[in-house]
């Protein structure tokens, strides 16, 4: 079978990079070949901006900034960008068409594709930036078609609150509400699935689904430590050399007061594993940043040691050999939670995706430190994830896949 996947996978976002590539992985381990449609819209592409980039107000500003006083910021986002290219071109098997906006995707024949695969990540959040409703689909022709690849959701989230604005379309688009276009695009699916209880629960109560839709794990989790720690071979030796003596502090978007401040609580020895007291500040850990974009907009962590350039590889590498990790990320979470890593975070609580992973693991989300080093705490885990996966298994056999 011949299976298209589409989803956040050219944002600048070790998360949506990395989820994009394990569902890949886990359908080709299934027999399948698999394509990532390789749509990269004009949102997403001033989102995700050069370091000289002139295509919205906003990015023209910040050129102008970087190249009045900022030349190592400008060095900083090529090497990250090329490392994602990088990352992309050896491992992603991507479409030989780049579709860069929705018209391109509505000219193309798909009828060489049995099926497409929409999701995982925040795809179906309308907040996002980057939003389209190209990820409902809404470029195929009428189901059942001719030629028509059947429609497969996959894991999509509407993001940490669960649910949909209500607000209207604009542009050369009908006037009709985004939600009732939302409606009529989502019948046309052949199978669905999302990633929260939260959106379940909201498709359904709202009338947007004609039946309850099933959770499923996020694609992340549908592999398990070996498979990140082969992906991060090559950076290994690296990130080795300095194992246990760094915390790693990720927080994408805009800056987090709170987790900056547990980020320093724990390299003073007040948070963690082995917290005692406060260290002096010889024995401090350092606190190793990573970023998705600039360094502007970093906070106080802004001097700390940072590596911009790091591809989604070594950031697993970065994960699997820090003290613990620190920051409001998802998918830190997720990744932390399979190396078996310590993980702190300010809003486990206030956060549907974080709050429904923790509670299937048997934990609280009512604290900041999670303690997925400790062995009892590994073991819940581990059956915790294989129920998941059992789920993943069983949603896509019964689609023949």
């Amino acid at each position: 079978m011949k299976i298209g996947i589409l989803t956040f996978h050219a944002s600048l976002n070790y998360g949506s990079v990395l989820q994009a590539y394990a569902l890949q992985e886990y359908l080709i381990s299934r027999g399948h070949e698999v394509l990532i449609i390789d749509f990269r819209s004009p949102a997403q592409r001033r989102l995700y901006p050069a370091p000289l980039c002139f295509n919205s107000i906003y990015n023209a500003k910040q050129t102008v900034r970087r190249l009045l006083s900022e030349w190592g910021e400008i060095r900083r986002m090529a090497s990250k960008r090329y490392a994602f290219k990088r990352f992309a071109s050896e491992n992603m098997h991507l479409t030989g068409v780049c579709f860069r906006n929705e018209e391109m995707l509505r000219s193309y024949d798909w009828s060489s594709f049995d099926m497409i695969v929409t999701g995982s990540d925040q795809i179906w959040n309308p907040c996002a930036i980057d939003f389209s409703l190209a990820y409902f689909l809404d470029f195929l022709d009428g189901k059942g078609a001719s030629g028509c690849p059947k429609r497969v959701a996959y894991a999509p989230s509407s993001g940490p609150s669960g649910d949909f604005p209500s607000f209207r379309e604009s542009g050369n688009r009908s006037s009709a509400s985004l939600q009732e276009k939302i409606k009529e695009l989502l019948s046309e699916y052949d199978a669905l699935s999302v990633r929260e209880s939260s959106t379940a629960d909201f498709l359904f109560s709202g009338a947007l689904a004609g039946s309850p839709c099933p959770v499923m794990p996020d694609p992340v989790l549908l592999h398990d430590a070996g498979f990140y720690r082969s992906l991060a071979h090559s950076f290994n030796a690296a990130a080795k050399a300095n194992a246990g003596k760094y915390i790693l502090y990720y927080s994408p978007g805009k800056n987090d007061g709170k987790a900056e401040l547990l980020a320093d609580a724990a390299a003073s020895g007040m948070l963690g594993r082995n917290a005692s007291g406060i260290l002096p500040s010889d024995k401090r850990l350092r606190i190793v940043r990573v970023t998705d974009g600039s360094a502007g907009g970093a906070g106080k962590y802004r001097t700390a040691e940072a590596f911009y350039p790091a591809a989604p590889s070594e950031f697993i590498s970065l994960i699997d050999n820090a003290a613990c990790t620190v920051g409001t990320s998802y998918h830190l979470l997720v990744l932390s939670m399979l190396l078996g890593k310590d993980f702190i975070c300010p809003d486990a609580a206030s956060d549907s995706r974080k709050t429904q992973l923790l509670k299937a693991a048997g934990m609280s989300p009512e604290t900041s430190c999670f303690r997925f080093s400790d062995p009892d705490i590994r073991a819940a885990v581990h059956v915790a994830v294989e129920s998941l996966r059992a789920s993943a298994d069983s949603f896509w056999s019964g689609l023949g896949v």
